[in-house]
Formats: C-alpha cells, sequence, structure tokens
C-alpha cells in the first residue's frame, strides 16, 4: 500500500529556512549542543563556542560521538575534480589524478592537496568527463526550491533544512523544484537516514506542493506524475493523475534498505517505451513498465520524507541517458589482471604500468598502450581483496562536502585546520570546512603495542 499521503493537503508555502550555519555537537549520552567548534585535541578537550554564553564549553574529546559541521562560507576556489578512487580500507575520496609511478598514486584534492596513495591500497579509479554535462546538480542551497508542509496522522510537520550540498529533515517534510526532466533521463542521488526510510519521490511533476494521495482529487490541478517511494522494506511506482484511480507499477522488496542506513539511487527513465528503473548501489533493482502509456507532465521533483526518522538527501545529479545499463566499479580481489574500460564500451585486460600527463599506461601482453584519461571510464585492479576493520580510538569516520568518505586518526583540529594521520596517507593537514560531518560512535578498543 502506498502512505496514505505523498503528502497532506497543500497550505500556502513557507519560506524555506536558511542555510544550517551553526555546528552540532552529539555526545556519547545523546546531549545535542549547537554552536561553532573551535577546537578538538585527542586525548584532550573538545572547545565549544556559543554566542549566548561568555566563554566557551569545553568536553572530554573521548564523550563525542559525532560533529555535524555547519555553513562556513570558506571554500576554497574548487577545480573540477575528475576522478574518485576507491580504497581497500573502505575510503572513497576525489581528486585530480597527477602522477602514477612505481610506488604510489598522487593525487590532488580539495581538502588535503597532494596525496599519495600506496599502488597496494587503491582497488577502482572512476573518471568523470567535462563533456558529460549535467542538466541540473545540488542542491547548492534552498534558493529556488518551494517548500510545503506536511502533516502525516498525528506526525508533527517540518521543514527540509540545508547544510554543507545537502537537505535535512528531521519530520515529515515537502520540498520540490521545477528541474527540467528530459524524456530519457538519469537522475542520482545520495539518501542516508536515521530510523525507517520513508521517503516519496515525485518525477515529471508540475506541482510544487505536496500531494495527498488519498484525496488527490479535492487537490487543485495538477498534471500527471509518478511517486517513486522507498522504504526500509520496499520500493514501489504509483502513477498520479487527477479524477483516475491510482496506478500500482509494482512493489518490490528491498532488503538493501534494512541492512545499511545509506545508498546511492540511480533512477532511469524513457518516455518512448515508458519505463522507469531503479538502480541501488549500482545494482538494478526493478523496471516498471506503464501500460497506459508515460504519464508525468511535468519536469520537476518533489521529496518529501514521511517524518520517520532522520533524512539526508545529497549530490542529486540529473542528465541525458543513452538507455545504456552500465556496469558500476567494482572489486575484482580474484582477478590477476586489471581491467580497463572505455567510454565506448570497450573492455581491456592487462596491467596499469603508469602514468604521463593526461595518459594513463596499460599494458597488454608485451605491449604497452597510451590511452587517454578522456577515453576511460573506470580501472579496475586485480587481485586486491578489501581489508576492513574496525575503527580504533581516536580514528574518526568522516564525509565530505559533496560525497566521499575516508577514515583516519585526528590529532587536533585547530579553527579551518585538521593535522590528521592514516594508515594509509601517513601525517596529513586537511581542511575543516571541506568536511560536513566527524563520526567518532564507532570505536572499538585501542590496539595494544
Amino acid at each position: 500500500m502506498p502512505n496514505a499521503q505523498e503528502s497532506a493537503t497543500k497550505p500556502p508555502a513557507r519560506p524555506p529556512n536558511n542555510p544550517v550555519a551553526k555546528d552540532m555537537l552529539l555526545l556519547k549520552n545523546s546531549d545535542q549542543i549547537s554552536g561553532t567548534l573551535q577546537s578538538f585535541q585527542y586525548p584532550g578537550v573538545t572547545v565549544w563556542q556559543r554566542s549566548d554564553i561568555d566563554q566557551p564549553i569545553e568536553f572530554k574529546s573521548e564523550a563525542v560521538d559525532e560533529i555535524l559541521l555547519g555553513d562556513r562560507n570558506k571554500r576554497l576556489n574548487i577545480q573540477p575534480e575528475r576522478v574518485t578512487i576507491r580504497l581497500n580500507n573502505g575510503d572513497t575520496i576525489t581528486g585530480n589524478w597527477k602522477s602514477l609511478g612505481p610506488e604510489h598514486l598522487t593525487l590532488n584534492t580539495t581538502f588535503a592537496g597532494e596525496l599519495q596513495i600506496p599502488r597496494n591500497r587503491w582497488q577502482w579509479a572512476s573518471f568523470r568527463h567535462s563533456d558529460a554535462s549535467y542538466l541540473f546538480e545540488g542542491p547548492t542551497g534552498e534558493e529556488g526550491w518551494t517548500v510545503g508542509e506536511v502533516n502525516i496522522g498525528k506526525l508533527d510537520g517540518g521543514q527540509w533544512a540545508y547544510r554543507n550540498g545537502a537537505f535535512y529533515a528531521l519530520k515529515a517534510a515537502s520540498i520540490a523544484k521545477l528541474i527540467g526532466m528530459p524524456d530519457r533521463m538519469r537522475m542520482e542521488f545520495d539518501i542516508e537516514w536515521k530510523g525507517s526510510l520513508n521517503l516519496a519521490v515525485a518525477l515529471y511533476t508540475d506541482y510544487l506542493q505536496p500531494v495527498s494521495l488519498a484525496d488527490k482529487d479535492s487537490e487543485p490541478d495538477f498534471g500527471g506524475f509518478y511517486s517513486l517511494q522507498l522504504t526500509s522494506y520496499a520500493v514501489n511506482v504509483l502513477m498520479v493523475k487527477k479524477k483516475e484511480p491510482l496506478q500500482y507499477l509494482g512493489m518490490t522488496q528491498t532488503p538493501v534498505f534494512r541492512q545499511a542506513t545509506k545508498a546511492h539511487i540511480d533512477v532511469r527513465t524513457n518516455k518512448a517505451n515508458n519505463s522507469i528503473s531503479l538502480l541501488v548501489n549500482g545494482k538494478l533493482v526493478k523496471r516498471w513498465i506503464d501500460q497506459g502509456g508515460f504519464a508525468g507532465e511535468g519536469s520537476g521533483i518533489r521529496l518529501v520524507h514521511q517524518g520517520q526518522g532522520a533524512l539526508r538527501f545529497s549530490n542529486l545529479k540529473i542528465r541525458e541517458w543513452d538507455g545504456r545499463f552500465e556496469s558500476p566499479p567494482a572489486n575484482r580481489p580474484q582477478a590477476t589482471l586489471d581491467l580497463l574500460t572505455r567510454r565506448n564500451g570497450d573492455k581491456l585486460v592487462g596491467s596499469v604500468v603508469g602514468s604521463l600527463e593526461d595518459r594513463i599506461q596499460f599494458k597488454i601482453g608485451e605491449t604497452i598502450t597510451e590511452i587517454s584519461f578522456d577515453q576511460i571510464d573506470k580501472i579496475e585492479i586485480g587481485g586486491l581483496p578489501s581489508a576492513n576493520r574496525p575503527v580504533f580510538d581516536g580514528e574518526v569516520d568522516a564525509t565530505l562536502v559533496g560525497g566521499g568518505n575516508l577514515r583516519f586518526r585526528v590529532d587536533t583540529i585547530d579553527g579551518n585546520q585538521i593535522k590528521a594521520s592514516s594508515e594509509i596517507y601517513g601525517p596529513v593537514n586537511m581542511q575543516l570546512p571541506m568536511f560536513e560531518r566527524l563520526d567518532f560512535q564507532r570505536v572499538a578498543p585501542a590496539k595494544t603495542p
């Protein structure tokens, strides 16, 4: 069954919230305190400042569970980052490829400058190309989005709040925008949740206010749209038109949403064959066909959080789709050779030897071929298993603005500078404004010498 409401009846739109400028400190005893992070030292103290107190507050750093970082408006001059690297400890980082030698891959990053990654630690590389233009990338703020009010049963309504390239909702909330969805579309976004997942995404809508599915015929006029419903137990697509019965295109159970708290969502649509396809974490979950013809009459998106837990929505990207279902990069621990996939779909099996300027040196048999980055979709390294382990005392799982995550030990934070160390990168200085979250909650006992 769908949610009784994609959301509630339509009241007048409220002005959007301002971006969240404050940081949030979450302690292990579940206390939450807003303010500004001034400094952090481990072992040692965390210094926290609030505008309503004269002196900063000091906490034992061992008591800190998580730090959410607000918009600092001090972003660096960011150059387009063309490659995403996956490491065998689970880190995923984005930057610009500088060089590849016998020992290290050197990557230029916005958050830490130049990083040297041992060759035996990276599992795959995925390349982004400047000519693969996006029709929309965001969110970059709440400007241009329409906030609606949601009332579901006895749940209090709220609003989406913008922070560091993402929308957050703690209560039932709706936000919408006319984005410009093409006839053949690929739409990607990331979601992360606490509690139950219950998100309705309206596709091809021309109406920016939430629609009560139970009372849709009494709503103001709206054009047909599809409601993609993502829950902890299942996914479903509904065709919604005024004065017509709701059409259930098919529900599919999704264990991945019960077993995780975050996911990468990839939606593919094709008006010519009346299809909507859903991929979760790179795997095809369901392809729906509307036998009555494609019903979407608008070009907008509407996000309705049903208010059952907290939800984060980020990295929304929309572009034309070529109709192909490509496979995402993957680990190949059992393979003896590397796999290079060109943008045209051709696959080469051999060994990555090195790189020269903007080219990869790839050895096939006894022949070394130079392949331009512009021609490469992805590189998957053979014979490199994952080396996941628990987080040790003093380490943090950090989330980067715009996506990406990495693990390191925080020695100190002072202002916007992080002094850190990593088993992979070694000692490194990082830029705090490039992060949106520092998560200390999965801590195991410290290693013994």
